[in-house]
């Protein structure tokens, strides 16, 4: 039986080669391919994109599950838990993480104050800022607008674009915002009631979905545009760092995890970012 299939198998490789043609190679399985799972803070999510997207295209039997904003803590805590491969931020560890979780910079993202587009407020000072979401400044025409109450929009406790606006406009106190602060917990949320409330002023986190928005502008801070240019530069100050963070325990990082590291550390994966 052996003998026969041998020789049906000749027949055939002969045929395919008196044909012109020949038998298929297998190619050789991708070790790195697989179902992993990415999630943390959305100020990072647009870097973080852009970094699987180029890694994939290298190894296309890799599935990246997850990449949404679920938070920078829970990014962390993920990856802490072992529920996360790969985690990102966009802050500086916590005290508590550092040691738990190994962070590789992926470059900075920003938050700005974000109005709508008609409003015709389009530049303020940081002492502005800081007096309109603590409730000193309640109308627009005190700041150069059109007569009209100021509503005020902000993240939820913890989040890092709130973080970022305590940070700068507060020099890192914890402000008591204006009885009137209406708390909102994703980008989405805050665009879609500037919209709704032309009134409104927010902090957000500057994407490349925030900056492409035509229905909210960013203001301009003492003189500074908010700018991509500019928050790349440093000029624009309310910037936070963005990682990506992992286990300290080398057994526990996966190779497809470990390579994407290397990737990211390596000239292609930092050209990337450099074009961010």
């Amino acid at each position: 039986m052996r003998s026969l299939r041998t020789t049906l198998l000749g027949i055939l490789a002969a045929s395919l080669a008196a044909c012109g043609g020949a038998i298929p190679a297998q190619s050789t399985p991708d070790a790195l391919a697989g179902q992993y799972i990415v999630n943390g803070g959305g100020g990072a999510l647009e870097n973080v994109k852009a970094l699987t997207d180029a890694f994939g295209k290298l190894h296309p039997n890799i599935t990246w599950q997850g990449l949404a904003d679920i938070g920078s803590d829970a990014g962390v805590n993920l990856v802490v838990s072992g529920e996360t491969d790969l985690g990102y931020i966009s802050r500086e560890l916590k005290d508590p993480e550092k040691g738990k979780v190994e962070a590789l910079s992926i470059g900075a993202s920003g938050t700005a104050v974000a109005v709508a587009a008609s409003n015709p407020v389009k530049a303020l000072t940081k002492d502005q800022v800081a007096k309109i979401f603590t409730g000193a400044i309640t109308d627009w025409k005190d700041v150069g607008g059109t007569p009209g109450k100021i509503r005020i929009l902000i993240r939820e406790a913890g989040a890092s674009t709130r973080s970022a606006f305590e940070s700068y406009f507060f020099d890192g106190k914890k402000p008591t915002y204006a009885p009137n602060a209406v708390e909102v917990t994703n980008i989405d949320q805050t665009v879609k009631a500037i919209n709704s409330f032309k009134e409104s002023i927010g902090m957000v986190t500057m994407s490349a979905v925030t900056f492409a928005d035509p229905t909210i502008a960013f203001a301009t801070i003492d003189g500074v545009s908010a700018t991509r240019d500019n928050l790349n530069s440093g000029k624009y100050q309310v910037r936070r760092p963005l990682y990506l963070v992992y286990t300290t325990d080398p057994a526990k990082v996966k190779p497809t995890i470990q390579a994407f590291i290397s990737f990211v550390k390596g000239p292609d994966g930092q050209k990337i970012l450099a074009g961010l």
